[in-house]
């Protein structure tokens, strides 16, 4: 693997570029003074303590935060320094171009970090607790992959695929999914370790969530990114991709999360505040139950951060949906967006869920953890008008976004679409909210606190068949 590493043409010349003695020099000099400087200034404090944590930090910054922002900007600097074309025709394999792109451009910033981590594994050694501190540097160096790989990988689903990028005069700037990758990764980061801060409070398929179950699902993860990276490289070099990685990956979360219910937990309604847990005794469909609760809001979640994020080219767009009007299915299922498929699994989970509750078949109230005030699953009666809002609500959302996608006039047509997110849920709610006093006029824009009835299932239903109108009658198609 690693010979095969080293003899990669873009991570070849991506070294001869970032790996200049005198940038190595004082990186790595730079590196040592800053230990040096807080071993001396942190007198009172353990040498080991102090050199771990000063070089965790420095790691992070270097590796995590610089090395990121590097990722991010791999293929759009090509793009906008007019050398893209000619690395999408040097006859370079997907695989091979993703790998490089993965590992050539941050190089230095790797070569940095890991000098500093070496600091840290010898403190790690002689601290109290060795294989603690050890595994803990394992995991640090899995989170700062990941979030290089998360801003690679943002920044590839908004540029591959889409004809812009084959344009002399585009610009893309990945600032924007840089500091996504840096929110995302580091609120999982410390999310990860915050529910496991009470031992075998948290299970996973029966294990304790700690350290090593997070550092396997972090392994598990970096693979679907990697694996993410190569078929937007596919998609760029113009090879066909099939929806099969796609749909693999939707049933691994749907598997995966399962781990979680596996011995549910909820939040102790009248202790939440300093976040303890209790695990009920559930079963049978009470588990079904839990567990599509989850995977739905991760759905939903992964939905519409799609609808944000993903520019498919307009072309693509088109024959998919002239080919899904004429029943040419096998073709339709080609060119589909990864939207569709993740909103058909949402779909399916959702009429489950409210099945589930409709039929009686399960009677726990939806955790707090999970839903928060979305608590519409369990406003009883209702369940038939709350799926209808909310399957409406995301078809609402999926014909605006499209329709501006393609149709605004805006040079960025993500500040179109982020407007009208930011409109949707934030702006009028809090309007709404602060004129009226009331969550009732809410419902209208966003089901929640169990007060959804069918006129608000009528309401959102009524703007997703307007949004669709709107979206018809922008193609000629």
């Amino acid at each position: 693997m690693f010979q095969a590493l080293f003899k990669n043409p873009e991570f070849k010349r991506n070294a001869l570029i970032e790996l200049r003695p005198n940038r190595v020099i004082s990186l790595i000099s730079l590196i040592s003074f800053v230990l040096l400087l807080f071993v001396a200034i942190n007198q009172y404090s353990p040498v080991d303590e102090t050199v771990a944590n000063t070089a965790a930090v420095l790691f992070y910054l270097i590796t995590g935060v610089w090395g990121s922002k590097n990722a991010a900007d791999a293929v759009a600097e090509e793009i906008n320094q007019k050398a893209w074309d000619r690395q999408r025709m040097s006859g370079q394999k997907p695989w091979s171009l993703a790998i490089g792109k993965i590992f050539g451009p941050n190089i230095l910033q790797w070569f940095g970090g890991l000098f500093a981590m070496l600091f840290y594994f010898i403190a790690a050694l002689h601290s109290k607790n060795p294989a603690h501190n050890f595994l803990m540097g394992l995991l640090h160096i899995s989170f700062a992959l990941l979030c290089n790989l998360a801003a690679l990988l943002f920044s590839l689903l908004s540029i591959t695929g889409s004809s812009q990028s084959a344009y002399s005069h585009s610009k893309f700037n990945t600032t924007l999914y840089f500091i996504l990758a840096l929110v995302s990764v580091g609120y999982l980061n410390l999310y990860t370790f915050g529910i496991g801060n009470e031992e075998g409070a948290v299970q996973w398929f029966g294990m304790n969530w700690n350290e090593v179950t997070i550092f396997l699902s972090m392994l598990i993860f970096i693979i679907w990114a990697v694996i993410g990276i190569h078929q937007n490289m596919r998609k760029e070099l113009q090879y066909l991709n099939k929806p099969t990685y796609w749909l693999v990956f939707l049933l691994f979360v749907v598997c995966y999360f399962a781990g979680f219910t596996f011995n549910q937990v909820i939040w102790n309604p009248e202790t939440y505040d300093d976040f303890r847990l209790i695990a009920p005794d559930i079963q049978g469909f009470e588990i079904i139950y839990y567990h599509l609760l989850l995977v739905t809001f991760i759905l939903f979640f992964i939905t519409q951060f799609l609808l944000l994020f993903e520019r498919q080219a307009e072309n693509d767009y088109t024959i998919f949906r002239r080919a899904l009007r004429r029943g040419e299915l096998k073709l339709s299922w080609q060119k589909a967006p990864l939207w569709l498929s993740t909103f058909l699994f949402l779909t399916a989970g959702l009429l489950i869920l409210f099945g589930l509750r409709f039929l009686g078949w399960s009677a726990h109230r939806a955790p707090i953890i999970l839903w928060g005030e979305l608590d519409i699953i369990d406003a009883k009666g209702q369940y038939i008008w709350n799926y209808i809002a909310i399957i409406g609500l995301v078809l609402r959302d999926i014909w605006v976004s499209r329709t501006l996608l393609y149709t605004s006039t805006f040079r960025f047509k993500l500040i179109s679409i982020a407007v009208y997110y930011a409109l949707v849920y934030f702006a009028l709610p809090i309007m709404i909210d602060i004129k009226d006093n009331t969550s009732d006029l809410l419902t209208f824009l966003w089901p929640y606190d169990g007060s959804t009835n069918w006129l608000a299932a009528v309401v959102i239903g009524f703007q997703a068949i307007a949004a669709w109108f709107w979206h018809k009658s922008s193609f000629k198609v």
